[in-house]
């Protein structure tokens, strides 16, 4: 691949372009690149990113985990419809991924893709903004929560509006600026490899610091100042994210956007479907593969064996083949290996992605249930000061913050000693670990809301909605036990996704991760209404009820263990299965450097 005329090379021998042509469209050469030789190596362009992306996830969560307090206390609507409404955005906010990861490694590039999501988020945070502070646009003030002024119809519209543009604009930031974060580290490169192993947990203290400004300052202004300032103060961060993430472009490494991933799923499908009479030879040298500078090949697998009928050649292809001239091999009729296995790793991440769906359920009960726990207990913190309710989730983000390096310094070396795995565990490993602590965050908290119902039921408390004489610091625990999951669950998820996606294909990869979250919170909403249905059948009281002292969330606690829990079982048999990508990059004409992603250290 040839870098574009107006492409520079800096003192430290790496290739720049310019905003208005390479930098954006996405020209580097990896290939043959010069070695990096600047003391810091690619930080500093990585810190533009993450800079960036501590500002947007402050924005982000300040909206989120405090936005069943806005629906309920603001908007007026009952326990279910508010948390509904909130794991409904939510969905959108997570699935749209997909179709921004789909955009960047088709059309844009992930920083064109960034940079208008950047522009329409900051549209929608505006809007929002206007909602919540503008008199006209909001139901007037209500201290006591009894016989409440709604708002008129089209501005709830209008205030969904704008929290659904904002859902579009994630949909664009999301999936692509942690993959252009990993992307300025090279896997080939023996230097730079292992920085790239730790930028994902660098990446998610980047994500965590931004959400503890969001659950400290931004919701404690929400509580005690208003949504306007609650609200405002984030539009601000936006428009320095926005400036944060365009200042480093001339030090971004780009790749280029390969075309369609869904025609190269779709050759591989058809030429073998064409072939479902050829026999597949036993030995894999003699299917079809061609090697490319600019992006490594994946060695072949033994699984899936009738999609290889697409790399077989017959006929005249076997000329073609052997002569290596890609330009007149037709790909809907003969695919090279590494495209055939770029299909075989879509198919494979399949039962994983379902597996880790319930990971992803349990987690979304911290801002949502959880909350609505929080909001019956005694908030306060020493004779005058009181905590905002959705500030609790702090407690699970501190706790990642101090785990995620207790993890990478300490942890790591230390288990790499017995695995011989440069990561220490596998990444399915890290993630099995995560769904099994999850089963034991939601055990926690069905016996703590059991404890809260024997203190509502003692004070005859059903109807109140004044503060139970339990303090909210008894929901601690719950918070850190997800916090560590996180560590564990999340991040290993996050890198999976990644890690295992095809090279042209990383962007929608990390989207599958994203879009897992989108459907878990649509399954959040499912799980609710199925509930109100079955245990409200014969007259029966509904376990979820508008008020919360009148729920059963304990029972609703105790069946997400248990499906938290088989779904371990399901996953570890999903992981047993599955096979790491392996692959390869050519060099000098050779063939050189066997890179599996889950190789152990060399003796």
């Amino acid at each position: 691949m040839k870098l574009k005329k107006d492409s520079t090379r800096t003192e430290d021998g790496q290739y720049y372009g310019r905003i208005t042509d390479a930098a954006i469209d996405g020209a580097i050469d990896y290939k043959n690149r010069p070695a990096d030789k600047s003391k810091t190596g690619r930080w500093p362009a990585v810190l533009f990113i993450m800079g960036s992306t501590a500002i947007e996830r402050m924005a982000f969560y300040g909206i989120a985990m405090n936005l069943v307090s806005y629906l309920t206390l603001v908007l007026h609507e009952g326990t279910a419809q508010s948390i509904t409404n909130v794991w409904n955005w939510g969905g959108v906010a997570w699935i749209t991924p997909l179709v921004g990861g789909f955009i960047a490694d088709t059309y844009l590039g992930r920083f064109k893709t960034i940079a208008i999501g950047l522009l329409i988020y900051q549209a929608g945070m505006v809007l929002l903004t206007l909602t919540v502070a503008l008199p006209a646009l909001k139901p007037p003030p209500c201290p006591t929560q009894t016989n409440c002024t709604n708002v008129s119809e089209s501005s709830v519209k209008l205030f969904f509006f704008a929290l659904y543009l904002i859902a579009i604009a994630i949909g664009g930031v999301k999936p692509c600026i942690s993959t252009l974060g990993a992307d300025q580290f090279d896997e080939e490169d023996e230097k730079e490899r292992p920085m790239k192993q730790s930028f994902f947990n660098y990446w998610w203290i980047a994500v965590t610091g931004g959400a503890v400004v969001a659950l400290t300052v931004l919701v404690y202004i929400q509580d005690h100042v208003g949504f306007g300032w609650g609200y405002g103060i984030p539009t601000v961060g936006m428009v320095f994210s926005t400036f944060l993430f365009l200042a480093g472009r001339r030090r971004y490494r780009y790749k280029l956007p390969q075309g369609s991933p869904l025609t190269q799923v779709a050759q591989v499908l058809v030429a073998a479907t064409r072939k479902f009479r050829v026999k597949v030879p036993a030995n894999a040298a003699l299917l079809h593969e061609t090697y490319q500078p600019e992006k490594r090949n994946i060695l072949h697998s033994n699984n899936f064996r009738f999609l290889d009928k697409a790399a077989t050649p017959r006929g005249e292809e076997i000329k073609e083949s052997l002569a290596g001239d890609e330009g007149s091999v037709n790909r809907w009729h003969l695919c090279t290996v590494t495209q055939v296995e770029e299909v075989k790793l879509l198919v494979k991440v399949l039962p994983i992605w379902f597996t880790t769906l319930m990971f992803i359920v349990t987690s979304q009960q911290l801002g949502t249930v959880f909350l609505r726990q929080g909001l019956t207990l005694d908030l306060h913190m020493g004779h005058h000061f009181k905590i905002p309710p959705a500030s609790m989730e702090l407690t699970c983000s501190l706790t990642a913050l101090l785990a995620i390096p207790l993890y990478d310094r300490f942890l790591v070396p230390f288990v790499r000693r017995f695995t011989g795995n440069e990561r220490g565990f596998t990444l399915l490993q890290r993630i099995g670990i995560g769904l099994m602590i999850t089963v034991l965050s939601m055990a926690v908290a069905a016996i703590v809301e059991i404890k809260r119902l024997g203190v509502v039921k003692e004070h005859g408390l059903q109807l109140s909605k004044s503060p139970l004489p339990m303090s909210v610091f008894w929901l601690t625990p719950q918070y850190s036990i997800m916090g560590l999951a996180q560590v564990f669950g999340w991040m290993g998820m996050l890198e999976f996704f990644y890690d295992q996606a095809p090279d042209d294909m990383q962007s929608i990869g990390t989207a599958l991760f994203l879009s897992n979250t989108g459907v878990a919170h649509f399954l959040c909403t499912a799980i609710v209404n199925i509930l109100g249905q079955v245990t409200g059948r014969g007259g029966r009281e509904n376990w979820i009820q508008p008020v919360t002292n009148q729920s059963r969330l304990d029972k609703y606690y105790w069946l997400l263990t248990i499906m938290a829990a088989i779904n371990c079982v399901l996953y570890f048999i999903a992981a047993w299965w599955y096979t790491y990508k392996q692959a390869t990059r050519q060099s000098n004409e050779k063939l050189v450097k066997v890179a599996p992603s889950e190789a152990p250290l060399p003796e």
